[in-house]
């Protein structure tokens, strides 16, 4: 067929022998400090944020803190025999108190479980989508 061709939507499935791209469209984007994030706005949040740490407005900046979840000392273990876990974008000490964030363009799946339980099992916390 002549002048026959196909349009692949942003982040489509590239076929056998391609990469695929993210479902959603975000492409992995590097930060200032070198640092690889999943999202173009998730290192606008950390250039942000390291510009924050210079100015003094906040210490202790760390890339994708994890949070494992236990339940009376025991792990809670997946089917897969991993331990359920949280893994944010970034924590940071601002005004005295620490801070956890997840940039987030769309939530999918368990994300709203596992921050709810997140956040009850860690109430000193202050959690934010941004």
């Amino acid at each position: 067929m002549k002048g026959w061709t196909t349009k692949k939507r942003a982040g489509a499935a590239a076929g056998p022998f391609g990469k695929a791209g993210n479902k959603y469209g975000a492409k992995k984007c590097e930060c200032r400090a070198g640092h690889v994030h999943d999202s173009k706005a998730e290192a606008r949040r950390c250039n942000e944020l390291q510009l924050m740490e210079r100015a003094g407005a906040i210490v202790g900046l760390e890339q994708q803190p994890v949070f494992r979840f236990e339940v009376e000392g025991r792990p809670v273990m997946l089917d897969n025999g991993q331990q359920a876990r949280l893994k944010a974008d970034f924590s940071y000490i601002e005004n005295g108190r620490k801070v956890v964030e997840d940039r987030k363009g769309v939530i999918v799946r368990d994300f709203p479980l596992r921050w709810a339980l997140a956040r009850t099992m860690w109430p000193d916390i202050e959690w934010r989508v941004v």
